[in-house]
C-alpha cells in the first residue's frame, strides 16, 4: 500500500520530467510580479495575486484571503539574480495566525483526476519551526461541495493534501482524506480522528535561509479502490511516495485547486508563533483527466476508520468509567434491596 507498488525515479531534473512521466500537461505557471512593484498594501497585494496567481471566486473554495494584512510582495531575500517579487507571509509573534485563499489555474468545468503541484518555499534565516505548521498544497471537491476539508471538517465531498512542517523544519503531508482498515496501521502515516493524517513525517527537511523546491504529485483513486497515489520530490529528490491512498469515496470529487493555507497549528497557545516569515515563489501546475492507474484493493473507506492513539484512550477511559459507574449503581441497589428487606 505505502511505496513498493510504484517505481519512480529517485531525482528529477525539472517539473516537465516529472509532468512528462504522467502524461500531464502544463496548466498554468505563475506570472510573479518584477521587484519593482514590492508592496504591502493590501488592496495591491489582492490585485496582483489575482493578475499572477490565478486567485479563484469558486463558490467550491475559499475565494477571499484570509489573513490579507499579513501578506506582501517583497524582493527576493536569498537569490540576489531573482528580479521578481516573491509573496511573503509573516506570523504574528504570539499568534497561530498566517494565510489562505486558493487558486485554480485548471481549464473550467475539467474534471482533474491527476496534478503535479510546485513551488518554492523559504523560511527566515533565524526562523522558529516550534510544533509545526501549515503549507499549501493541492485540494479536491464535487461540484455541489459546499464547506472545506480543513479544520477539522471530515467531508465526503473533498479533500485536501497540504503540506506541514513540524519541529525543527521536519516536512510531510498533512491530508484530510478517508482511511480504511489497516491504512493507520502502517509505519509511515499517523492517523488522527479530530484532525489530519501524517503522510511519512521527517521524511525531508524545510530549510532556513534558502529556497526548498517542492513538487507534489497527486493521482487520485477510483472508488472503492485505494489505489490513489501521492508523491512529493523535495529539491529534486523523492523523499515520500505512498499507493493505495483512498482519496475519496465520491467519484463526482476531483482535483480543483491549490489551497494556499499556512499558518502555525495547533489547537493551544503552546503551537504560537515567536515571530518571522515565509516567502513563495515560482509556482506551476500541471494536469490530467486520467486518474491513477495503479493497482490497491477494494476497501470500505471513510473518515469513521481514522481512530488516533489520543483517541482511542479517551475511549478506553470513557468504557472504565462506565464499567465503574455500573458496579456503583450496582452496589447501592444491593445496599437499598436489603433495607428494604
Amino acid at each position: 500500500m505505502s511505496a513498493t507498488q510504484l517505481s519512480l525515479p529517485s531525482t528529477i531534473a525539472s517539473s516537465a520530467s516529472l509532468a512528462s512521466l504522467f502524461s500531464l500537461q502544463p496548466s498554468w505557471s505563475s506570472s510573479d510580479p518584477p521587484s519593482t512593484a514590492a508592496t504591502a498594501d493590501p488592496s495591491l497585494v489582492q490585485s496582483l495575486l489575482s493578475s499572477s496567481w490565478a486567485l479563484t471566486s469558486s463558490s467550491t473554495a475559499t475565494s477571499s484571503i484570509s489573513g490579507l494584512a499579513n501578506l506582501a510582495w517583497v524582493p527576493d531575500p536569498f537569490d540576489s539574480s531573482n528580479s521578481k517579487a516573491v509573496l511573503r507571509l509573516a506570523y504574528p509573534e504570539g499568534s497561530r495566525d498566517g494565510a489562505q485563499f486558493s487558486f485554480a489555474a485548471f481549464q473550467k468545468n475539467a474534471r482533474v483526476q491527476t496534478a503535479l503541484l510546485k513551488y518554492e518555499v523559504a523560511f527566515d534565516s533565524s526562523f522558529d519551526f516550534v510544533k509545526g505548521g501549515k503549507l499549501p498544497g493541492l485540494y479536491g471537491s464535487s461540484p455541489s461541495a459546499k464547506g472545506l476539508c480543513t479544520g477539522g471538517n471530515h467531508l465526503h465531498d473533498c479533500w485536501s493534501a497540504r503540506l506541514m512542517w513540524r519541529t525543527g523544519g521536519a516536512g510531510e503531508v498533512y491530508a484530510y482524506i478517508p482511511t480504511y482498515d489497516g491504512f493507520c496501521a502502517q509505519a509511515d502515516v499517523l492517523c488522527d480522528a479530530d484532525y489530519g493524517t501524517s503522510l511519512s513525517r521527517g521524511s525531508f527537511k524545510f530549510a532556513r535561509g534558502d529556497w526548498t523546491t517542492i513538487h507534489q504529485l497527486i493521482s487520485l483513486s477510483t472508488p472503492p479502490l485505494a489505489n490513489g497515489l501521492l508523491a512529493l520530490y523535495s529539491n529534486s529528490s523523492l523523499s515520500l511516495l505512498h499507493t493505495g491512498i483512498a482519496y475519496r469515496t465520491n467519484p463526482n470529487v476531483s482535483i480543483t485547486n491549490v489551497l494556499f493555507s499556512s499558518f502555525f497549528g495547533g489547537s493551544d497557545a503552546s503551537w504560537d508563533s515567536k515571530g518571522g516569515n515565509a516567502y513563495y515563489r515560482r509556482v506551476e501546475l500541471y494536469a490530467s483527466t486520467l486518474p491513477s492507474n495503479t493497482t490497491g484493493p477494494t476497501v470500505s473507506a471513510s473518515f469513521d476508520n481514522t481512530i488516533s492513539s489520543s483517541s482511542a484512550a479517551s475511549s478506553r477511559a470513557s468504557m472504565l468509567r462506565v464499567m465503574v459507574l455500573l458496579m456503583v449503581w450496582t452496589m447501592l441497589g444491593q445496599v437499598v434491596g436489603m433495607g428494604v428487606r
